[in-house]
């Protein structure tokens, strides 16, 4: 049996990387069958910037971020084809016995992104097997999508899929206004999925993770809350795979890297979807920063992770929200329970419904 996914495996993010990665495995361990990536067929841009980058310094210091980028986008082209697979040139082919659709935020198209709206990732497939796996809208909205009038296309493409899954409780409400139907919520593939065991090991010792976009940690009682914190722990402060013009070293990982940064924290500060994964996944004992543009899907995650203790607010306090303890055992609990259901789910997709 082949099995096409469509998802976001070529985008130059950690998270991006790890949903499609865990996705593949799952689909694949369902049994008997091979698994290819679909890529996304550009079409037309809509953009919506959810943050400012702020450039704090002069050009001269702006020249070690280019590098990083750089070579980060290096990085991410070799691992993407050494271990997702991922060839040169692209494929659009739907020629499968069933086609994916997800994880990630595949149906968010007024994300800043090369390929913009396309009605592909909704479902616009020739192929009757076609669904999607905790997919998500992101911070697009039911009053943004009347907004820009695609509702009608969305819906369309939306109708043609078999089984829908989303990961979040706006991406469901969204379905059921556009389609009137109620799709399944399953978790990111990152919680429930496998990730890699034997992880490289790292020089750093002793630090605070810092987890965000470039420059997204900009608010200076944010800052002096985790420079008070760091100095009372004796700990650097490292941002890994992202760069923050603050911290005591910033550090570009591969993936697999990455993981063991997580890993070997004492603890972690970030404001992303799966930095939380994998700080939750690493029983690490962190803080996710809730904002207004990441209330959505990161507020959302942390109640069904039950990890709501964990949302921090700029002008909380760092210390006294990071070193609350957490129930691992009852995470890993949840995951054992969410991975039947997903597993459920994907057999559907693949036509084995018991």
């Amino acid at each position: 049996m082949r099995v096409g996914l469509l998802s976001m495996q070529r985008v130059p993010n950690y998270g991006s990387f790890w949903q499609a990665y865990c996705l593949k495995k799952m689909i694949q361990d369902c049994g008997n069958c091979s698994v290819e990536f679909i890529d996304i067929k550009p079409g037309e841009v809509e953009t919506r910037c959810d943050y400012k980058r702020s450039f704090s310094f002069s050009k001269i210091k702006r020249i070690p971020y280019y590098l990083f980028q750089r070579n980060k986008r290096a990085i991410f082209n070799s691992w993407q084809q050494k271990v997702l697979g991922c060839t040169e040139s692209r494929n659009y082919g739907s020629d499968y016995d069933s086609i994916v659709i997800g994880s990630d935020e595949v149906f968010n198209f007024v994300q800043d992104s090369p390929w913009g709206f396309t009605t592909q990732l909704y479902g616009d497939i020739d192929n009757p097997n076609v669904n999607s796996y905790a997919a998500s809208f992101g911070y697009t909205t039911y009053e943004s999508i009347c907004e820009k009038k695609r509702g009608e296309q969305i819906a369309n493409g939306l109708c043609n899929m078999k089984h829908m899954s989303v990961r979040d409780q706006n991406s469901a409400e969204i379905i059921k206004k556009l389609v009137n139907k109620d799709p399944d919520v399953l978790l990111d593939p990152v919680v429930v999925g496998d990730l890699p065991e034997k992880l490289p090991d790292i020089k750093e010792q002793k630090y605070i993770l810092v987890y965000s976009y470039d420059f997204r940690l900009s608010e200076t009682s944010l800052i002096k809350e985790v420079r008070a914190f760091a100095k009372k722990k004796q700990l650097k402060i490292i941002s890994a795979g992202f760069y923050q013009d603050w911290v005591d070293k910033n550090i570009l990982p591969t993936p697999l890297e990455l993981l063991r940064f997580f890993k070997n924290a004492e603890y972690v500060v970030t404001d992303t979807f799966h930095g939380t994964i994998f700080s939750a996944r690493m029983h690490k004992k962190f803080v996710s920063i809730i904002r207004k543009t990441n209330e959505q899907k990161l507020g959302d995650l942390l109640t069904r992770i039950g990890m709501d203790s964990r949302r921090y607010s700029v002008g909380d306090s760092i210390a006294e929200k990071i070193e609350a303890e957490i129930d691992s055992a009852k995470f890993e609990q949840l995951r054992a329970k969410e991975r039947m259901k997903s597993n459920s789910f994907l057999e559907a997709c693949l036509g084995r419904e018991q």
